[in-house]
């Protein structure tokens, strides 16, 4: 029997999924494999290289930019007639690490944000909880199962992008956390971007068995990414002995816009420069291949966006104060 059926007069009703965000959501889909995409390789005459390039230390004025994001509660909404969308309560926040040779390294530009966010194209608005929390309401158009999570990563990365905007504008030198998909790219953009995991091949098979072969310090010759960009892999860091071969390598990308030769010395500075930002593993379950400034950054952010156990509640609350009101109205 329908619910239409059984109760005509039924309002829609919103629901939390009783168990932890992090486990992900009940209504989910199958991830997407990733597809191989092998890169065309421009320097060295199109042979595959690894370079030693020479000590450089790091630029007078750098700055690291990074965001997080997190799931705090799944959501469903389902409607008189039985329908069921997906959603979730969620938050971001981005922000960076200045560090300039006349002082000490300084995070700044923080900007973080909640929201809950409904596939289905239909806003649901949260009342503000008593103890602090306050939601802005989101929509998207998509019904994938994966929407809302998706329109999350969005919100992060857009704000990574401003807050890495306006410090290329005051002459920074910029270490994007992550590719550089969104970022405004002009050939005077001082900006690297670090990638840390490694979901697809991007090279043919004999040049991707090589990249584990690097030592600390060493590149790959460059090779040519959709996008505008060009990247290479590096070696920041020794993870032990005990580790993957994979372990400590981080994937660079620069703007093509800025044209192979300054690209080559770009990533030959950076190269030599950023090992001097590797965790240590003591400090970093991540290290050495997630900077220690980022590991800062990250601590902090995740600090500013509060308890995970409080927040689901207080989302649970206000739910509950919702459905009581559509009950009442």
């Amino acid at each position: 029997m329908a619910l239409s059926e059984a109760n005509p007069t039924a309002r829609a009703f919103i629901g939390v999924e009783p168990f932890d965000a992090s486990y992900g959501a009940g209504f989910r889909a199958g991830e997407e494999e990733e597809h191989t995409v092998e890169c065309r390789v421009v320097e060295d005459g199109g042979r595959f290289r690894i370079h030693r390039p020479p000590d450089a230390g790091p630029p007078a004025r750098l700055c690291f930019v990074d965001g997080v994001r997190r799931t705090e509660a799944h959501l469903t909404r389902t409607n008189s007639e039985g329908e069921t969308i997906t959603g979730l309560a969620g938050a971001w926040g981005a922000g960076a690490v200045l560090i300039d040779r006349d002082g000490p390294a300084e995070i700044g530009h923080v900007e973080v944000g909640r929201a809950v966010i409904f596939s289905g194209g239909e806003r649901v608005g949260l009342r503000p909880h008593a103890g602090g929390w306050r939601w802005t309401s989101l929509a998207v158009e998509s019904e994938e199962p994966h929407a809302a999570s998706q329109h999350l990563q969005r919100l992060m990365r857009d704000t990574e992008a401003e807050i890495a905007d306006r410090l290329f504008a005051e002459g920074w030198m910029v270490v994007f956390d992550g590719p550089l998909h969104g970022i405004r790219l002009s050939s005077a953009v001082p900006v690297v971007g670090y990638v840390k995991t490694h979901h697809r091949r991007t090279l043919a098979v004999e040049h991707w068995q090589a990249v584990p072969r690097l030592a600390v310090g060493e590149r790959t010759s460059l090779f040519a990414m959709k996008g505008e960009r060009y990247a290479c892999y590096i070696r920041v860091g020794d993870p032990g002995p005990w580790a993957g071969p994979w372990a400590g390598i981080a994937r660079l990308e620069v703007p093509a816009s800025s044209g192979s030769g300054q690209a080559v010395a770009t990533v030959d500075r950076a190269a030599r420069w950023l090992p001097v930002f590797a965790s240590a593993p003591h400090r970093d379950a991540r290290a050495p291949v997630n900077l220690a400034p980022v590991a800062r950054l990250e601590q902090h952010l995740h600090h500013l966006l509060g308890d995970s156990r409080l927040a689901l509640r207080a989302v649970r609350e206000a739910v509950m104060q919702l459905n009581r009101d559509e009950e009442a109205a």
